[in-house]
This record gives C-alpha cells, sequence and structure tokens, in this order.
C-alpha cells in the first residue's frame, strides 16, 4: 500500500472519528485563501511556514499534489480564525513549537532544517505520542499532531486539488439521489 493508499484508507477511517472542530470546519465551508497577497489570521510568517512544512510532510506531493499545493496551512489558520477561541488559537500556536522541540532534542537541528527522512521521524514519534495522549487524560483536548493531521486531510479533501487528484470530481453532476448502492458510483466523491 503507498502513501496515497494509506490516506484514503485513513481518510475513511477518520471519517467515522473527525472530531467536532474538524467537522464543524467541514460544514461551515472552511476554504484556503488562495490569493497571492495572503497573509496569516492568527500565526506569525514563520509558523505558517512550520505549519505549511508539517502539512507537506504528512502529505507529501508524489504522482499527485501535496499538502503545500492544495494550501492546508492556510486552511488550518482559517479554521483557528473563524471557528475557534482566542484561547484554542493561543494554545495551538504553543503546540506548534513542539515540532521544532523534538527536532532540536533528537537532531540538534530546527524542524524546517531537517530533511525527509528526518522529518518523518519527528512524526512518527509525535504520532506515537498523539496515541499515548488518547489513553491519558487531557480533559478532552486532542494532541496537536492529530489536530493538525486531521485538519491536513479535511483540508485537502475540500481543497479543489483534494477534489479533481484524490476523489471522484464532476463539475456538473447530475440530478440528487439521496439512496444508492456505494458501489455503482465507484468511490468516495468531493464536497467541493
Amino acid at each position: 500500500m503507498d502513501r496515497r493508499e494509506a490516506l484514503k484508507a485513513t481518510s475513511l477511517i477518520l471519517g467515522y472519528t473527525l472530531t467536532a472542530g474538524t467537522t464543524a470546519a467541514i460544514l461551515h465551508g472552511c476554504k484556503a485563501e488562495s490569493s497571492s497577497d495572503w497573509t496569516p489570521e492568527i500565526l506569525s510568517q514563520q509558523e505558517s511556514t512550520l505549519l505549511a512544512e508539517v502539512c507537506e510532510s504528512i502529505l507529501p506531493a508524489t504522482d499527485t499534489p501535496g499538502a503545500k499545493d492544495a494550501l492546508c496551512h492556510r486552511y488550518i489558520d482559517n479554521y483557528f480564525s473563524r471557528l475557534r477561541s482566542e484561547d484554542d488559537q493561543k494554545e495551538f500556536k504553543d503546540g506548534l513549537k513542539i515540532f521544532d522541540e523534538k527536532s532540536k532534542a533528537k537532531y540538534s537541528k530546527a524542524f524546517l532544517a531537517l530533511n525527509s527522512n528526518e522529518r518523518e521521524e519527528i512524526l512518527k514519534a509525535l504520532s506515537e505520542d498523539a496515541q499515548n495522549h488518547v489513553k491519558e487524560d487531557h480533559g478532552g483536548k486532542p494532541h496537536i499532531f492529530r489536530t493538525i493531521k486531521e485538519l491536513t486531510v479535511a483540508g485537502y479533501c475540500t481543497s479543489e486539488i483534494g477534489a479533481k487528484n484524490l476523489l471522484k470530481y464532476d463539475p456538473v453532476p447530475g440530478p440528487y439521489q439521496g439512496c444508492i448502492d456505494y458501489a455503482s458510483v465507484g468511490g468516495v466523491w468531493a464536497l467541493y
């Protein structure tokens, strides 16, 4: 199973376990701002660059575009600026520091200075931390890695790039049919 297939399987699994925040983002129609003069709403430029690289490490470009191409970091910034409280925004920004902390502890350099294999090792360690985080009581607060991973997948799947490259997409769909056999549609369709 390649990474793209794993993402598809993860998306289907996450479809059943998305946090309320991610579900709210999808339902409220969060979109990434695509203008060339975009500036982050809640993140600093440095935090935005770090988040873009974390998203790209989660969903790298292969034969299809990656998370940076789909502007997932902008989607996440939009999500936090529109749908989350100032306390949640501050907590998210503080949580981003863990990527550099883990990177410096293991490789003595910041996350942005790591090569792709080193970044993958850091994400693997954070994924394990997120698994342990679920088992511990943190007042219902998800681990930062889980939050970013969910929002990256949600941002990708709701982007035009994700709709056209990952999901089935029809810009002019036919009539609404509320109850049809899944086998007859042949896959997950885009909401774009």
